[in-house]
């Protein structure tokens, strides 16, 4: 009559081996790491994607608007008043002017352009 195997060798065959196993944890972490650093670069590139047009557009409206305010032909009674339109705002410890703003938005543009691209890279190696 044949004997059954010990309890020990049938459970042997279904265990992995300790090298596979180390490289499923390997792939997890490398998984996770290159996941945590995707959501990182998404989320930068979607703020400054918000952020970048806005301020490149606040920046370009201020700067016409003084363009054309300072162009306009005023009674001397009317140029005092020109003097009131800000060309530069300090707010909270900051100086924004309105070439300062343009070279924000500009920045922020880049940025999101360099977060595709490394997501792109990222995308293809994995």
């Amino acid at each position: 009559m044949p004997t059954a195997p010990a309890r020990s060798d049938s459970f042997a065959a279904y265990r992995p081996s300790r090298g596979r196993s180390s490289r499923l944890v390997l792939r997890g972490a490398s998984i996770l790491f290159w996941g945590l650093v995707t959501f990182g670069l998404t989320f930068v590139e979607l703020v400054a994607e918000l952020a970048g047009p806005l301020l490149l557009l606040v920046g370009a409206l201020w700067w016409l608007g003084l363009q054309a305010l300072g162009s306009l032909p005023l009674d001397p009674e009317l140029q005092q008043f020109l003097h009131y339109v800000p060309g530069q705002l300090r707010a909270g410890g900051y100086l924004f002017t309105p070439g300062g703003l343009i070279r924000q938005g500009l920045l922020l543009l880049a940025v999101v352009a360099a977060c595709r691209t490394v997501n792109g890279i990222i995308a293809r190696e994995s």
